[in-house]
């Protein structure tokens, strides 16, 4: 049914969300979508680009390859660190304050990383860019859940990661064209790339509302208030807006803490199963991406600029993951989603893994990496949605943190792989861990594709208590 072109101003918290929720996708939605593209453009590009200019920084530094490893290392380590930070912080003082803050963070850090005269500098440098850019893609993606319609969050996801296909791209070709024929020095121009995080900071500080469901899960009603309405006046310009279906929300609470976490039963099984899973999934992820070249040239013999040359088409194979991603990722329940796509990944992996022709190793590549990137859209998509807003960003951080530790387990645990069955013994164990770690998310995870995430965490609660859910009566956006 609609309504009159005039704006409905229910006090009470469940018809704010519920006002929000009926908003249709708008041009601003747009607009933050391609500022927090750039966002995670540059925190990828941070993650990436070390990776691609480590044989460079090698051959003109003094650094051995222990020290190398290293750094690599200290990324990851501050990567946990952040996601656990930032998510904690951000349900204390909200998503905006704590993504524009991280993001000047990870940025400082890079161009301490240009700058670095020493290892121990790099270091902490890389530590400190780790904390940053995980600090603000958990925020990130909790922002999009929060405050973007939906039955459209899995596309906005999908718009948003763009930004690692850019950056995917263009570090791949800087490491395979600029690298090899630049001074010292190159590897620190590289970096200086990653500061421009402090251009957009301001951006995202004066462009981006807080959230709404942030606001209201702190009492902060006023403030909520004043957002959603801004925001239905841009919609009624287009026309009447649907009659606002009220769900029941969680009164506002204090500053939540590690102990509402803990006596929380139905997230605690939740938050594990995630974990579990997206554990997985990263530790297969980066036994792929870490592991594809250097079995390039030391399983299949191939010279580096040849497996240079191959991870640069893998890269531009990805761009079409995005685009792939949108036509599906809103249609399907987001666990089933994860279970598939991770049964479809083994397939490329488990070919790549006993190839041996350019063309195979090109084709099975590309494919592995439009379907990995699936999962991680689906991922990314999912596990904020999963989480009560007063806990989502701790929460979120913990199961990130957990993917992290795939992350550095996949260093280890590729290099014991690959000294003893080479290549193939790398893609299978990946593809194996995508397929094993799915399960339990598709089995035990939350309902939760074009239902409202006060619908889902209702679900969750009633289930911890022992009571049947009840039918999702609220919008699906």
């Amino acid at each position: 049914m609609k309504r009159p072109n005039a704006v409905v101003r229910p006090d009470k918290p469940s018809s704010i969300l519920a006002r929000l929720d009926r908003l249709p996708v708008m041009a601003s939605h747009y607009v933050w979508a391609a500022l927090l593209a750039a966002n995670l453009m540059l925190e990828y590009y941070d993650n990436a680009i070390f990776a691609y200019a480590s044989p460079t920084i090698k051959a003109h530094t003094n650094l051995s390859t222990g020290q190398i490893g290293a750094i690599s290392s200290a990324f990851f380590i501050g990567m946990i660190i952040g996601a656990l930070v930032g998510g904690r912080l951000s349900d204390q003082w909200g998503r905006r304050s704590v993504l524009v803050w991280t993001t000047v963070l990870y940025s400082l850090g890079a161009l301490a990383t240009a700058f670095a005269p020493t290892y121990e500098t790099i270091l902490a440098s890389r530590v400190i860019t780790g904390i940053g850019v995980q600090a603000a893609t958990s925020v990130l993606l909790v922002y999009i859940a929060e405050m973007f319609p939906g039955r459209a969050r899995g596309r906005f996801v999908s718009i948003v990661t763009i930004g690692f296909v850019v950056s995917g791209i263009g570090a791949a070709a800087l490491a395979m064209f600029y690298l090899p024929h630049g001074s010292s020095d190159a590897w620190r121009n590289l970096f200086l790339g990653g500061s421009v995080g402090l251009l957009i900071a301001p951006l995202a500080r004066f462009i981006l509302p807080e959230s709404v469901r942030w606001c209201v899960s702190r009492g902060r009603f006023d403030r909520a208030e004043g957002i959603v309405s801004e925001l239905e006046a841009r919609a009624l310009r287009r026309g009447p807006l649907d009659e606002p279906a009220i769900a029941t929300v969680q009164p506002a609470a204090a500053a939540p803490t590690l102990r509402d976490l803990f006596n929380d039963k139905a997230l605690l099984r939740t938050i594990a199963v995630l974990t579990l899973g997206y554990f997985g999934a990263s530790l297969a992820y980066y036994l792929f991406g870490q592991w594809g070249v250097y079995s390039l040239v030391y399983s299949l013999k191939y010279s580096e600029e040849h497996a240079y040359y191959i991870q640069f088409l893998w890269n531009v194979i990805y761009g079409a993951t995005p685009l792939v991603a949108m036509l599906f990722l809103d249609r399907y329940e987001r666990k089933s989603t994860i279970l598939v796509v991770s049964v479809l990944s083994a397939l490329p992996l488990a070919v790549l893994g006993i190839s041996a022709t350019s063309w195979a190793v090109i084709g099975a590549g590309g494919l592995a990496a439009i379907i990995t990137g699936l999962v991680v859209n689906a991922y990314y998509t999912y596990i904020p949605e999963t989480i009560p807003t007063q806990l989502r960003a701790l929460g979120s951080g913990i199961v990130m943190s957990g993917g992290r530790f795939g992350g550095a387990a996949a260093g280890v645990l590729g290099a014991a792989l690959f000294s003893a069955s080479g290549m193939a013994g790398v893609m299978l164990a990946a593809a194996a861990c995508y397929i094993v770690f799915s399960i339990p998310v598709a089995l035990f995870g939350p309902r939760t594709t074009n239902r409202s995430l006060e619908a889902v965490a209702g679900d969750e609660t009633g289930a911890a208590n022992g009571a049947r859910p009840c039918p999702d009566t609220s919008m699906a956006a």
